[in-house]
Parts: structure tokens; sequence; C-alpha cells
């Protein structure tokens, strides 16, 4: 599976066993979903420290990686991490090796099973359907467990879990389990919301020795 991909779907908790009851303000599916979109709709920006694992059923792996997400509103975003760096400014998107000193240059689009970050972390009630499960402590905090399950039959990701920290109303932690079972998992932590951001972040400039392959 290429991290490429993977990581453009823009990502050390702590946990309880959950809780086999409803918090006592009763809250259902539906309405913490609403809270997240309510939270999103109001954020101009975002920082956070992120981390993917990805266990591929077939070969048996499980690849791991960590790196730092922005999110500004605009559909702007940029994912660093060790080897690659993925930058948009909401139209086109730069997809940056390190190792390769290479850049792809393509249209930004969004799919099911390439959504920008954005759609993965605020934007999954239009597909799914939202069913609580109860409270975990994540990063020593309480979160909301929701189920989602997908409205469509065939969708490629056939089962998701998410976590929504209970004071930020912000996703920390979502498992997705895909049509061949593989599992993708994303921890966020160290969240800073509506922050300054440097509109440079959003924006990829190319040293004349980086080679450039321009798909779009």
């Amino acid at each position: 599976m290429n991290l490429v991909i993977l990581i453009s779907i823009a990502l050390n908790f702590t946990f309880t066993g959950v809780s086999a009851h409803p918090p006592m303000m009763s809250l259902n599916g539906k309405d913490v979903v609403k809270k997240v979109k309510e939270r999103y709709e109001k954020l101009e920006s975002l920082k956070a420290n992120f981390e993917q694992e990805y266990v591929w059923e077939l070969a048996g792996e499980t690849q791991t990686l960590t790196g730092t997400l922005y999110l500004r509103s605009g559909d702007n975003y940029r994912i660093e991490t060790d080897t690659q760096v993925i930058v948009t400014d909401g139209k086109t998107v730069w997809t940056y090796s390190k190792e390769n000193d290479q850049v792809i240059i393509d249209w930004l689009r969004s799919s099911e099973e390439n959504p920008l970050p954005k759609d993965l972390l605020f934007k999954y009630s239009e597909e799914y359907q939202p069913h609580f499960v109860g409270e975990e402590k994540i990063y020593g905090r309480k979160a909301y467990v929701l189920n989602l399950v997908p409205k469509e039959e065939e969708a490629f990701i056939k089962s998701m879990k998410i976590w929504v920290d209970a004071s930020l109303w912000l996703t920390v932690k979502i498992q997705q389990v895909d049509i061949n079972d593989n599992i993708n998992t994303y921890r966020v932590k160290n969240i800073q919301q509506n922050i300054e951001l440097d509109p440079s972040l959003f924006t990829f400039k190319i040293s004349p020795e980086t080679e450039v392959v321009d798909l779009r």
C-alpha cells in the first residue's frame, strides 16, 4: 500500500475500557456528530501531531508513521513526515518525496478511498450512520466513542470507529476497516485551534534541482 496515498488522508494514546453506559447527558451518535460539525464550522485553522498505523491484512504487515498536520479553511492543508511533505492550496496538491527529491503535482481530489484530511476528521456524517458506543480515556481525557456504519452496502470502508474529545468536540482517533480487512488507525494529539498559520505553509516552492512530475 502506497504510504503517499495513506498519509494524504491527512494520522501514544492511553485508554480505559469502553463504558457500558451512556453518559449522564444521554448523548446519541447523531448528537455527537452534530457537535463535531458545529465545532468544525467555527474552526479557522488547526495544527496537530498525528500517528498513523496501517495493518495490511494480505501481507501481514504493519506500517506506522508520524507527522504534523496543518489545516486552514478553504481546503488548505499541509502534512509533514520524516519522508514526505504534502501541500495544497485548495486547488493544486504537491506531494514531495524527500528521499527522491521529487515532487508530484496534481489537482486536488477527494474520494472515499482517499479523502481529504478535513473530511476524515469532520465530515463522516453524510455517508455513515453513527451509533453511540460509550466513553473511553484518550490521552487522559474523556472521549465519546461512535461506531459508524456505511449507508452504502458496497462502501470501500466497511466499518469505522471514532473517538471524539468530550471537551474539544474534535476527533482524536479514527479506526477504519476496508473491504479487504485492512485496518487504518489515526491518532491525533497536541491540537492547537484557530492559531495564526503562515500562508506560505499551503504552497510549495520547488527548487531547481527537484524532479517535477506534473499530472494536471
